[in-house]
């Protein structure tokens, strides 16, 4: 388990040997016109992003930004006139009586969120339906870039969920590539994702590559402190979201006991064979990837973790939940399947979840996955 005595840190002391290398960068002439920040989902990067193009806008910058020069103050508020975010946002509707409407509403969603983002970095943007960046977003970033500006400070664009510009026939990242081919005098694109591996790979040569780790335990154990969790359940929490504070977020919204109960009814049902527990796992699941994709996520990366848990388990290594009946479940799933292939389950679980962002059929891929998981048990 984590140990109970935590040391005051926020998200730049959390990620410091990150921050001390973007630092060097601001600092330098060399500053890129594109930089891609990845790894874990998270593990603070769009917080990173945030608080980099903050600096670099800095009056009075030294180690960190200052906070209190006008520049600082108008970042903080994601409100500075050097500073464009671009997110994923819904398809709009062609020809309908109500596509105005709709519009508004998604600006409204897009303006609470930004304000929400101010107030949390750790705060995760998720418009409705939204499953793609629009190549609108990006003609219109184009046609603002092409303005003409002033020399003071520099501009930047930060992208969150940048594998989204893949998505559909990948209109969004071509149009992105034409800018970065051309990039614009002192201008730098931060583009942000958990999934890496779903970018084109034009796009990645013409990017820096900035690995962000995962967040320490003492921190998220820190943070869910100061959200008024106590410190056993806190605890727990840290030990199942391994490093993921949106993953802490979500698990400290649900009762403990509630939580040990979900995990366990989907490990049970993946595992053993049962019919008709299967056939509800495929329809129930496979109209929630579609419906609410990120209760989808929520549950298939517990049991992501769960198996990741069990593997560390069968190594010796510390799992984070010693003492807990999570653990005591996992000692007896090691016992009975001795030679299951855990690893393989759990980058398909991930898959699964990737497959969410491709658009595939997600009945298929859901009994897909069971059949799999069954011949890795026995592997």
């Amino acid at each position: 388990m984590v140990k109970q005595t935590t040391i005051k840190m926020d998200l730049l002391s959390a990620q410091h040997s990150i921050w001390e290398r973007l630092v060097r960068i601001a600092k330098s002439e060399k500053i890129g016109n594109a930089y891609l920040f990845s790894g874990r989902p998270g593990s603070g990067k769009e917080g990173l992003a945030i608080k980099f193009a903050q600096f670099l806008n800095c009056n009075d910058a030294d180690e960190q930004a200052c906070d209190i020069c006008p520049s600082c103050i108008r970042f903080k508020q994601l409100q500075h006139e050097k500073l464009k975010i671009i997110v994923p946002l819904p398809i709009p509707k062609k020809n309908t009586n109500d596509s105005v409407s709709k519009t508004d509403l998604v600006i409204d969603e897009y303006v609470k969120s930004i304000s929400k983002k101010a107030q949390d970095l750790f705060y995760k943007i998720q418009i409705p339906k939204a499953n793609r960046i629009l190549i609108q977003s990006i003609r219109e970033l184009r046609r603002s870039l092409l303005l003409k500006h002033d020399s003071v400070g520099r501009n930047i664009v930060l992208f969150f969920d940048a594998h989204l510009l893949s998505s559909g026939q990948a209109e969004a990242a071509n149009a992105l590539l034409k800018i970065l081919e051309e990039p614009p005098e002192n201008t730098t694109l931060v583009l942000v994702t958990d999934h890496k591996e779903l970018m084109l790979k034009t796009i990645l040569s013409r990017c820096q590559n900035i690995q962000i780790p995962r967040l320490p335990d003492n921190f998220i154990l820190e943070w869910l402190i100061e959200n008024d969790l106590d410190a056993d359940t806190a605890d727990f929490i840290v030990g199942l979201s391994r490093g993921n504070i949106h993953q802490a977020r979500n698990l400290s919204s649900h009762p403990v006991e509630e939580t040990i109960g979900q995990v366990r009814s989907l490990v049970q049902t993946v595992v053993y064979q049962s019919p008709d527990k299967w056939r509800t796992f495929t329809q129930t699941y496979g109209k929630l990837a579609g419906h609410n994709p990120a209760e989808f996520k929520f549950h298939f990366s517990l049991m992501t973790l769960w198996f990741r848990g069990a593997y560390r388990l069968r190594k010796g290594v510390n799992t984070g939940l010693k003492d807990t009946s999570i653990e005591s479940d996992m000692v007896s799933f090691n016992e009975s399947f001795p030679h299951a292939d855990l690893m393989a389950i759990s980058l398909r679980l991930e898959d699964s979840l990737n497959a969410i962002l491709k658009n595939l059929y997600m009945p298929l891929i859901l009994t897909n996955l069971l059949l799999d998981i069954q011949r890795y048990l026995r592997e």
